[in-house]
């Protein structure tokens, strides 16, 4: 379980430009549940999920995956953590051109502790969990944006991680493809997977099972 007890962040502190971006919020978050984080541009989204992602620190409160206080981890473990329990989805996919889709997906598993003969097994899982096992050798530049989208997933997901953060995954998509995206969301989250998504996209959110909204910082 994700909870999140009165969160600070400020960033700039003492200038004349400083930014409370987090102004105590508290929420949790519950095993297998899919969850939509809304908010305008400037409420504190993004820098939620870089918490929430291990990505960026805070300046005061609790952030806790079940026992581990994650604050309280050093850059090594940081790292670690990330690999380990967060399954991170970017908008712009984040894909290393000119490797093959399997390729993508096993990146993860090169800085966790699995075996290097297990690496092409549980991609060819995750790929199939999404539905495109049938493009592993497929070159990433030669996919469209959703077939794109569906790699970035596979990846997330290929370290089996507690969670899944998405950062607005459907944002460089067409309103079809994005149908097809939540679906994959929906379905990962009906085999178990707890799911987050940052997002300001009305339709994704009402796709979710709840909705934290977002505003100058605070939780609406």
């Amino acid at each position: 379980m994700i909870k999140v007890e009165d969160l600070n962040k400020t960033y700039n502190k003492g200038k004349s430009f400083e930014c409370h971006a987090l102004k105590g919020i508290s929420f949790t978050v519950d095993e297998g549940e899919l969850v939509a984080i809304i908010g305008k541009s400037g409420a504190g989204k993004s820098t939620l999920l870089h918490i929430l992602g291990a990505i960026d620190n805070y300046d005061g409160g609790s952030y806790r995956l079940n026992d581990t206080e994650v604050g309280e981890l050093n850059q090594k473990k940081l790292a670690e953590f990330r690999n380990a329990h967060v399954g991170i989805i970017l908008q712009d996919f984040a894909l290393v051109e000119g490797y093959s889709v399997i390729e993508n997906v096993m990146i993860p598993l090169r800085f966790s502790k699995t075996p290097r003969k297990e690496y092409k097994k549980l991609a060819m899982e995750a790929l199939k969990q999404v539905g495109i096992d049938d493009l592993a050798e497929k070159d990433v530049n030669k996919l469209s944006g959703g077939q794109k989208q569906r790699v970035a997933i596979a990846r997330a997901i290929v370290n089996n991680p507690d969670f899944i953060l998405a950062d607005e995954p459907t944002g460089a998509l067409d309103t079809v493809t994005t149908e097809q995206i939540i679906d994959v969301f929906k379905q990962l989250n009906k085999a178990g997977k707890t799911v987050i998504i940052v997002t300001h996209d009305m339709q994704v959110a009402e796709s979710c099972n709840r909705t934290i909204t977002i505003s100058d910082g605070l939780i609406a």
